[in-house]
């Protein structure tokens, strides 16, 4: 229950205000004891007011998976004491206020741990301490990839780019307005 109340507390703050998740804990008798014990758990949630918690593998949507996978990582991470934590593509399908709500949150986890975090999103981008350009390169059949630390100037032209696709003067306000912002 503990669980459920601090997930649900951080999913609120992930602009998913009317969500609502539960940890279904069942005992199985007939079961023999092994490395899993004989407890099955799983992860229930309602998404919007009106509707049945339902298996999260099944209904949540590529945007609320990551917003759930941030609170349920954020909440586990200060039990267990991970001191990294890494999201790859957070921002799969969310923008605007979701994607504000979720760099945010990124920037307060960073408080206590390192995160790294691959995105294309520039609210996310904007609010790291440190920017890297990953690239892939093909020479001979075989795949290379790179990875550059980015300049505060380099960070701006690259949150400018994915932006608007192209640097412009009009973009790069922007990505300096969102790097003073957070």
């Amino acid at each position: 229950k503990q669980l459920e109340e601090t997930i649900n507390k951080e999913l609120v703050d992930l602009e998913m205000k009317n969500a609502n998740l539960n940890v279904k804990v069942t005992f199985d008798e007939t079961q023999e004891y092994n490395k899993n014990g004989l407890n099955t758990v799983e992860f229930l949630i309602r998404t919007n007011i009106g509707e049945e918690a339902k298996p999260l593998v099944k209904i949540a949507s590529g945007g609320e998976m990551a917003r759930i996978m941030l609170a349920i990582k954020n909440v586990l991470a200060d039990v267990d004491e991970v001191s990294t934590l890494v999201f790859d593509e957070i921002d799969t399908g969310i923008s605007g206020k979701a994607s504000k709500a979720v760099a945010e949150k990124m920037k307060s986890i960073a408080k206590s741990h390192q995160v790294i975090c691959i995105t294309h999103l520039p609210s996310i981008a904007a609010k790291g301490d440190h920017n890297y350009y990953i690239s892939k390169q093909t020479k001979e059949n075989k795949t290379y990839t790179q990875i550059k630390k980015l300049s505060e100037e380099e960070t701006i032209e690259e949150i400018a780019r994915i932006s608007s696709g192209e640097v412009t003067e009009i973009a790069k306000a922007h990505a300096q307005e969102l790097r003073k912002a957070s």
